[in-house]
C-alpha cells in the first residue's frame, strides 16, 4: 500500500506523514496469558509447545489406542482456559456466552485489553474507532454444539450461526464495546491477522477511522496431539525447526493477539506511548502461476516484500531484521528464503527469525503474533532467538553469511539510523501481506510530575476492583505514568478505588494488604455527577497555607497573581503575600476567633483589609484551577465573602469588579468602631425564649448556620451582656475574636458609600453558573443582580447559611460538594444540619488543610478531586496533566471475574 498525502482526502490534519503509530497490544499465546509473558518467554527461550504424558492424554478425552499409536504425535500448542469468560463486563448474557465460539469471547478480552494497554478509552476518542479482525472456522459450533440436537431446535441454526460465524467476529466487538468505527471481518486463512492490520492501517490513512483495533484469533477445540501423516506438514517428532537442516514440518497452536493502531501524528499529540511505527504496508495475491492452491509462491512473496518497502520510501539495505512466516515445513521455508534473497540481494547482513518455533503456526492468529513479537522487539530493543535453530537449511546455506538466523536473544539497541524491520504472513490460497516497522521516535517532553500522585481504577464489582488494586501495587512502572494511564486510558465503573500516594513504593505501601484506610473506595459512582463549589469565609487561613500550590500550579499563580494587582491597586499593599508564603506554625485565626486560644492577634495579618481579600484571591483561584481540570460546578455557595468568590467564578462579576468590591468593602469596614461577635448554640426563637429577642438586647443576627446554631453581632458591651445571661441559664456561647460586627446594623454608615461604589463601578450580568444569595439562602435574582445596594444589604444583613443547605440538600441532592478554603468548616455546618442526611457527608470533600493538618495542600486538593472522581463527577485528566510531560505506560488491565461458560459435546451412549 502506497501513501501519497496529496491523494489522501481524510478528516486529519494535513500535516499527515502516512505513518501509522503501534499504540497497544494484547495477546494470549501457547505459554502466555497475555503479550508480556509471551515476551518474557522468547527472551529466556521458553517454548509454549507441551508434550503430554500417556496419561494426560487419556484424562483429556485421547482414547487409549490412540495414545498408544506411534503415529499419533503427544504435542499440543493451546492457550489455557478458553472456556472461563467474564460476559457481565461485556454485556452478554450468561446463556448466550455458553453458546458463544470461544474465539468471540476470547478476541473480545484481547480487544478490549490492547485498548487498555494503548491507554485509550472509546467513549471519549475524538472520533471513531474501527475493528478489522478475522478467526478460524469454529470447531466449538462443530464439535461441541452440532451434535446438541435439542440446540437446533431451542435456540435455531440463525441464532447459533450468529454467535459463532467468523463474520461477526468484528461487529460483535464493536458492538459490545460501543465502537462506532468500520467493523470488518478479514479473511486470509493464515495471512488473516496481518492482512487485517493492513486493512485497518489502509483505513487510518484515508481518514475512514480515527483509531482501529486490528488483529485475529484461531482456537481449535480439539484434545491434545495430532495424527502424523506425510501429507498433513505437521512434525513427526513435536519439534518446530524454522530454517534449520533438520526441520521436518510445522505444528498447529491456538492464540489470539490485537493491536491498537493511530496515525503517527495523533498518537504524538496526545501522549500515547508508541510502541513502533508501521511506515508501509502491502497485500497482495500469487495468483495461478504455482504448483497447487496451497503452494507457496516464491515471485508472490517477493512482490508483496518489494511492494511494501516501496511504500515506506526504505531501500532493502535499511532492513535490520524480518520476522518470518517460516514454520518448519521444508518446501515453505525454502521458498520464504528464496523470496527473501530475491528482494534484499544487496543486503550486507539481514538477521530473519521466526516466533513460531515457540508457539507453532496459529493459523489466522499467527500473524499477529509475528508483528507483537517484532514490535516488542523494536520497543524493548531486544531481539528474541529462535528456537530449535542449529544450522540451516539448504535454501538458506547458499546465501552463505548474508542472511543470519538469530539463534539467541541479542541486543537491539538504537544507533545512528532508526532500527527498521519487516513481517512476512502468507496463507493458504496465496494471500500475502508485509509490514515494515521502524522504531519508534525517544519522547521530547521531559517529566514534571506533581509530588503527589492520584491513582485512580474501577471496576463492575468490588471484587474486580480489589483484584485490579493488587495488580497496581506491583506494577514497577513510573508511578506518574502509570497515573495517567489510569486516569486518560480507562473506562470509569461503578466501583471505584483511589489513592494518593508519593512514589512507586508509597503505592506499593497504599495499595498493599496493610494499606489501612489510604485506598478510598465509592461503589455508587453516578457518572457524570452533579459539582457544587462551598465557598468559605474568612476564619481557617493561615500563613502559607497555598504555598506549595502557588509553587507548582501555573493555572493557580497566575490566579492568585491577578488578584494581587488588583488589590495592590485599590490597598497599596499586597495582601496575598503571607499566604503563598512558606507555611508557618501557629494556631489558626479561626481557633483565634473561637476563643480557643489566648495568644495576642497579630493585627497586621488579621485586619479586614487583609485578610478578607486574601481568602477571596486563595478561593478564587482554587476555583480556577478545578474549573482548568474539567470540575464544573453546577451550583456555587459562598458564606460572607465567599459570595464575591461566586460571583466571580460565575462571571456575575468580572474578577476586577468582585475584587474591586472585596478591598472598597474592606477599606471602608475598616474605619468603623470594632465590634464584636459570638456563636450561640441556639436558634433565634430559643435565644428570644431565654433572654430576649437580639433586637431588644441590641445586638443583630450575623448568621444563622443552622437550626440550633446562630452567630450573634454587635457593640463589645452588648454581646458580652447577652454571654452573661446565657451563662445564667447554662447556655455556653463562644466569642469570635474578630475586628468588627461583621453582618450587623453596625455596618450602615459605610452602606450608602458602598452602594455608590457598586453603582459606578458593577456591570453584573446573569450568572454562567447558578450562586446562592446569603441573604436570602436561594439562588441569587435577576432584581438583586441589578440592585446596586444589594452588596451593602449583604454586607448588613444575616448570612442565611442554613437556608442554603436547605436549598442545596432539595435542589441538589445527589451533587459532590467541594469545600474551596481552608478546613472544613462549612463542611461541618452542613454535616450538623438535619436537612442533610449522613449518607450525603461522604459527598463533600474539603480542598486545603487546616492549619492543624500536617500535610500539604497539593496532597488534600489531589485527594478532593480523587474523591471527585470517585462520586462520578467529571475531571479533565488531559488538562490536569497538561505541562507535565506524563506519558502512556503499560498499566495493569482489568481483572475479569471469569468463570466456566462451556457446552460439552454429546458422548457416545449419553441419551
Amino acid at each position: 500500500m502506497t501513501v501519497d498525502d496529496s491523494e489522501v482526502s481524510g478528516d486529519f490534519d494535513e500535516g499527515f506523514s502516512g505513518d501509522i503509530a503501534v499504540v497497544g497490544l494484547a495477546g494470549r499465546f501457547p505459554g502466555a496469558e497475555d503479550a508480556g509473558e509471551f515476551w518474557e518467554n522468547m527472551l529466556a527461550g521458553r517454548t509454549g509447545i507441551v508434550r503430554h504424558s500417556r496419561e494426560e492424554l487419556i484424562a483429556a478425552g485421547v482414547p487409549a489406542e490412540h495414545a498408544d499409536d506411534p503415529a499419533y504425535v503427544p504435542v499440543s500448542a493451546g492457550i489455557a482456559g478458553m472456556e472461563l469468560f467474564d460476559p457481565g463486563f461485556f454485556g452478554i448474557d450468561p446463556e448466550e456466552a455458553r453458546l458463544m465460539d470461544p474465539q468471540h469471547r476470547v478476541f473480545l478480552e484481547q480487544a478490549w485489553r490492547a485498548l487498555e494497554d494503548a491507554g485509550i478509552n472509546p467513549s471519549t476518542v475524538d472520533g471513531t474507532v474501527a475493528v478489522y479482525a478475522g478467526c478460524g472456522p469454529s470447531t466449538y459450533l462443530m464439535v461441541n454444539l452440532m451434535n446438541h440436537g435439542d440446540l437446533w431446535v431451542k435456540v435455531g441454526p440463525e441464532h447459533l450461526i450468529l454467535l459463532n460465524d467468523k463474520d461477526t467476529l468484528a461487529g460483535r466487538v464493536s458492538y459490545s464495546l460501543d465502537l462506532t468505527g468500520p467493523a470488518a471481518a478479514v479473511q486470509a486463512h493464515s495471512a488473516t491477522s496481518l492482512v487485517a492490520v493492513c486493512t485497518a492501517c489502509t483505513s487510518l490513512a484515508a481518514g475512514e477511522t480515527d483509531v482501529a483495533v486490528a488483529g485475529g484469533v484461531s482456537l481449535l477445540v480439539q484434545p491434545p496431539g495430532y495424527w502424523y501423516s506425510e501429507a498433513n506438514r505437521l512434525s513427526p517428532d513435536g519439534v518446530v525447526r524454522p530454517f534449520d537442516a533438520g526441520a521436518n514440518g510445522k505444528i498447529t497452536g491456538d492464540g489470539a493477539g490485537a493491536v491498537v493502531l493511530r496515525r503517527l501524528e495523533d498518537a504524538l499529540a496526545d501522549g500515547d506511548r508508541v510502541y513502533a511505527v508501521i511506515r508501509g504496508w502491502a497485500v497482495n495475491n500469487d495468483g495461478s502461476d504455482k504448483a497447487g492452491f496451497t503452494a507457496p509462491s516464491v515471485q508472490g512473496q517477493a512482490a508483496v516484500m518489494a511492494e511494501a518497502l516501496g511504500a515506506a520510501g526504505v531501500e532493502p539495505e535499511e532492513v535490520d531484521f524480518v520476522e518470518t512466516n517460516a514454520s518448519g515445513t521444508v518446501f515453505g521455508d525454502a521458498a520464504e528464503v528464496a523470496a527473501i534473497q530475491q528482494v534484499f540481494s544487496g543486503t550486507d547482513l539481514l538477521r530473519v527469525g521466526s516466533a513460531k518455533s515457540g508457539i507453532g503456526h496459529l493459523n489466522q492468529a499467527a500473524g499477529i503474533a509475528s508483528l507483537i513479537k517484532t514490535v516488542l522487539a523494536l520497543h524493548k530493543e531486544e531481539l528474541p532467538g529462535t528456537l530449535n535453530y542449529r544450522s540451516p537449511n539448504p535454501q538458506l546455506q547458499r546465501t552463505g553469511e548474508q542472511f543470519l538466523v538469530t539463534a539467541d536473544t541479542v541486543p537491539w539497541e538504537r544507533g545512528e539510523r532508526p532500527r527498521l524491520a519487516g513481517v512476512n504472513s502468507f496463507g493458504f490460497g496465496g494471500t500475502n501481506a508485509h509490514v515494515v516497522l521502524e522504531e519508534a521516535p525517544e519522547p521530547e517532553d521531559e517529566p514534571n510530575p506533581r509530588e503527589h500522585t492520584l491513582l485512580v481504577w474501577s471496576a463492575q464489582s468490588a471484587e474486580a476492583a480489589d483484584a485490579l488494586a493488587a495488580r497496581i501495587a506491583a506494577s514497577d512502572e513510573p508511578v506518574e505514568d502509570l497515573a495517567y494511564t489510569l486516569q486518560i486510558g480507562r473506562k470509569p465503573f461503578e466501583h471505584r478505588r483511589m489513592a494518593v500516594v508519593t512514589s512507586a513504593e508509597d503505592a506499593a505501601s497504599a495499595l498493599g494488604p496493610d494499606s489501612g484506610a489510604r485506598v478510598l473506595a465509592d461503589g455508587n459512582a453516578v457518572d457524570g455527577r452533579e459539582v457544587g463549589f462551598l465557598l468559605a469565609g474568612v476564619g481557617e487561613q493561615y500563613k502559607g497555607m497555598v504555598g506549595d500550590l502557588y509553587r507548582d500550579e501555573p493555572v493557580f499563580r497566575d490566579a492568585i497573581d491577578e488578584c494581587a494587582a488588583i488589590f495592590r491597586e485599590h490597598l497599596g499593599a499586597d495582601p496575598v503575600a503571607d499566604m503563598v508564603a512558606e507555611r508557618g506554625a501557629g494556631v489558626s485565626d479561626l481557633a483565634r476567633l473561637l476563643g480557643r486560644t489566648e495568644e495576642p492577634e497579630d493585627a497586621g495579618s488579621s485586619a479586614t483589609e487583609v485578610v478578607q481579600p486574601a481568602v477571596f484571591a486563595v478561593e478564587y483561584a482554587l476555583g480556577k484551577l478545578l474549573l482548568d481540570w474539567g470540575v464544573v460546578p453546577s451550583v456555587l455557595a459562598g458564606y460572607s465573602v465567599g459570595e464575591f468568590v461566586a460571583a466571580a467564578l460565575a462571571e456575575s462579576l468580572t474578577l476586577a469588579e468582585a475584587a474591586g468590591l472585596v478591598a472598597v468593602r474592606a477599606k471602608l469596614i475598616s474605619k468603623l468602631p470594632e465590634g464584636a461577635m459570638a456563636a450561640v448554640p441556639l436558634s433565634v426563637d430559643e435565644l428570644t425564649a431565654k433572654i430576649g429577642s437580639p433586637a431588644d438586647l441590641g445586638v443583630d443576627v450575623a448568621a444563622v448556620n443552622g437550626p440550633a446554631m446562630i452567630v450573634l453581632s454587635g457593640p463589645t458591651d452588648k454581646v458580652a451582656a447577652v454571654a452573661e445571661k446565657l451563662a445564667e441559664h447554662a447556655v455556653p456561647s463562644r466569642y469570635l475574636r474578630t475586628t468588627h460586627a461583621f453582618h450587623s446594623r453596625a455596618l450602615r454608615p459605610v452602606a450608602a458609600d458602598l452602594t455608590a461604589w457598586a453603582r459606578q463601578n458593577l456591570t453584573p450580568r446573569t450568572p454562567k453558573i447558578p450562586y446562592l444569595s446569603n441573604v436570602t439562602g436561594a439562588p441569587i435574582t435577576e432584581r438583586q443582580l441589578k440592585d446596586p445596594g444589594y452588596w451593602a444589604e449583604h454586607m448588613c444583613r444575616t448570612v442565611q447559611f442554613a437556608d442554603m443547605v436547605s436549598h442545596l440538600s432539595a435542589q441538589h441532592a445527589d451533587a459532590a460538594l467541594v469545600e474551596l478554603g481552608a478546613g472544613q468548616s462549612l463542611g461541618a455546618m452542613f454535616r450538623g444540619h438535619p436537612a442533610v442526611p449522613s449518607q450525603r457527608w461522604s459527598l463533600l470533600t474539603p480542598s486545603l488543610p487546616g492549619e492543624s493538618d500536617p500535610r500539604a495542600a497539593s496532597a488534600v486538593l489531589t485527594e478532593a478531586l480523587g474523591k471527585l472522581w470517585l462520586t462520578g463527577a467529571h475531571i479533565d485528566w488531559s488538562a490536569y496533566h497538561r505541562g507535565r510531560g506524563a506519558r502512556k505506560t503499560t498499566a495493569p488491565g482489568y481483572a475479569f471475574q471469569r468463570e466456566r461458560y462451556w457446552i460439552d459435546p454429546v458422548q457416545e451412549g449419553d441419551s
